[in-house]
């Protein structure tokens, strides 16, 4: 048999690079995996992973890490297919592409598309220029008159990086909310103490059910091969997270809409645009668009839609039959962990019942973040992982009412 082109992933610390590993290695796919710090990289500990790769950290060494691609690149006998798994990781082969492209197999895209999308505040200039709609959005750079916006604004709204990793770092959650004029003036002087680039957008109308993703991998032809669209149920943290419940909902509005404004980007690859639909005009506005792998990898699994596999046999010369999903799948992504600690913050909050909580958790077959009965490592070096983040929490408590 021949050998298989292997597949080089850049990052292991979260489920998204878990489902990507998963649904390669199922097919034989050999997975090298990469990452700058073990301890903390659960999804290593998968079977699946062919060799596990200790590389520079993206956050403190871009060109070290390109530089250590370009190194690792000339080791294989044929060119692995290259995938991102973060924003950070997706910027790095966006930035050194012409270099990366002698050695690994990536979608190619227009030159700077890539940088416009993944930056909050480039994009909305961009979906402005090409008439994609959005929330209103004022972009806040060191010029920018503070009080004029917070005037401006329609409330609620919110505060977003142009950069999610670095906001993070600093605020430890992708968003601020302001519901009214000096708290939002609070939260951007703040941000601007920090040397950080934000943008401040309304809140469409509509519960965290009201957020939708369209899935799509469009060859270098230009082609959409492959398309998908769901609902987010639940989120983490509540009303600005990430999934922790998510269900396949076919919506062909959805889709066409996705598929218009991937043309007018000209996007080429896998991507994922997030989308809120209105509670008032039932429209869609465009919320963010993800250049790198999703988190919802497991649920395209079950339905039938691989796209990890997807790309990987596009870019080996092998594509795979084009495939569109006509009617919904009994399938959701569950989160079990995060998943409990939003039902708790609903509740609390009263912005869901008990009926609502479980109604939609015993409808669907659940597709698991990171439990599965073929991989089980990986649950328990998350759940050591999480275990240690408990136990440093409470040792901090213990010392602060000990001193």
């Amino acid at each position: 048999m021949k050998t298989q082109i292997p597949v080089v992933i850049l990052g292991a610390n979260f489920y998204t690079s878990l489902g990507a590993i998963r649904t390669l290695g199922r097919h034989g796919v050999p997975v090298y995996a990469l990452d700058y710090h073990f301890p903390t990289a659960y999804a290593l500990s998968s079977k699946y992973v062919t060799e596990k790769i200790l590389c520079p950290d993206i956050n403190n060494d871009e060109s070290g890490l390109a530089q250590f691609l370009l190194d690792l690149g000339k080791k294989f006998d044929d060119r692995p297919v290259l995938m991102a798994t973060a924003d950070s990781y997706a910027l790095l082969v966006s930035r050194y592409a012409d270099e990366l492209n002698k050695y690994f197999r990536f979608p190619e895209m227009p030159s700077g598309l890539l940088e416009q999308i993944i930056d909050k505040n480039s994009l909305s200039e961009l979906a402005e220029r090409l008439g994609l709609r959005a929330p209103q959005t004022f972009i806040v750079d060191e010029n920018a008159d503070i009080s004029y916006i917070a005037s401006e604004i329609n409330y609620p709204c919110i505060i977003k990086p142009a950069l999610s990793h670095k906001f993070v770092k600093v605020f430890r959650q992708k968003c601020l909310f302001a519901d009214g004029k000096e708290e939002l003036i609070t939260a951007l002087e703040d941000a601007r103490s920090s040397n950080l680039n934000v943008m401040v957008q309304e809140v469409i109308p509509g519960f965290d059910d009201h957020m939708y993703v369209f899935d799509v991998y469009i060859n270098r032809d230009g082609k959409a091969t492959h398309t998908f669209t769901a609902q987010k149920l639940r989120q983490f943290p509540i009303n600005f997270g990430s999934s922790t419940l998510t269900h396949h909902r076919q919506d062909q509005t959805l889709v066409d809409l996705g598929l218009d404004y991937m043309e007018k980007l000209g996007y080429r690859g896998y991507g994922e645009i997030e989308f809120k639909k209105h509670s008032g005009n039932n429209q869609f506005y465009l919320i963010e668009i993800n250049a790198r792998l999703s988190t919802l990898n497991i649920l395209f699994d079950k339905c039938g839609v691989e796209f990890t596999y997807v790309i990987y046999r596009d870019l080996i010369g092998d594509p795979l039959p084009d495939f569109h999903l006509t009617e919904d799948q009994p399938w959701a992504f569950w989160h079990a962990y995060e998943d409990f600690i939003s039902v708790s913050a609903y509740l609390r909050k009263k912005q869901l019942t008990l009926k609502e909580v479980i109604s939609p958790w015993i409808s669907h077959h659940k597709a698991h973040a990171i439990w599965a009965t073929d991989d089980i490592r990986p649950i328990f070096s998350f759940s050591r992982l999480i275990l240690g983040k408990i136990a440093d929490k409470l040792c901090r408590i213990a010392t602060r009412k000990s001193g």
